[in-house]
C-alpha cells in the first residue's frame, strides 16, 4: 500500500484529503506542523508528500528544503498546497525543490490530477 504523508494544520481539509486518499487504497499519515511533518518524513519514507507552506513550529519551505537536502528523502514527490499564489510564492516553493503547486482552494479534480501525476495507484471498484 502506497504512503501519503499530509502536512497541514487546518483539520478540515486533512479530514477531506483523509477522506479521498482512502477510497484509492492509500495509507495517510497527517502532522499539523512542520517539525512533527519532518520527522514523520524520515521515519515513513512516503511516496508523496502533501505540504502547507504556513504551518506551526516550522514553515513549509524549511521542511521542504530539509527533506530535499537529505539522500533518504529527495526522492519523495513534495506538493504544496497554499493560498499564498504570488508569482514570488511559487518561485520560492520551486527553488526549495517543491514538484508542483496547488493554489487553495483546490478541487478534489486536482487532486486526482497530482496523484496521478505522482503516485501509481487505482481507485478500488
Amino acid at each position: 500500500m502506497q504512503k501519503i504523508l499530509i502536512i497541514e494544520d487546518e483539520k478540515h481539509i486533512l479530514l477531506t484529503l483523509k477522506m479521498f486518499f482512502k477510497a484509492y487504497n492509500v495509507e495517510v499519515i497527517a502532522a499539523e506542523d512542520g517539525i512533527e511533518g519532518a520527522n514523520l518524513a524520515f521515519e515513513y519514507i512516503p511516496d508523496m508528500i502533501l505540504l502547507d507552506i504556513l504551518i506551526p513550529k516550522m514553515n513549509g519551505y524549511m521542511v521542504c528544503e530539509i527533506l530535499k537536502k537529505d539522500i533518504k528523502t529527495r526522492h519523495i514527490p513534495i506538493i504544496f498546497m497554499s493560498a499564498k499564489n504570488q508569482q514570488e510564492d511559487l518561485k520560492k516553493a520551486f527553488d526549495v525543490g517543491a514538484n508542483d503547486y496547488l493554489i487553495k482552494p483546490f478541487t478534489m479534480d486536482d487532486i486526482k490530477e497530482v496523484i496521478k501525476k505522482y503516485l501509481e495507484i487505482s481507485r478500488r471498484g
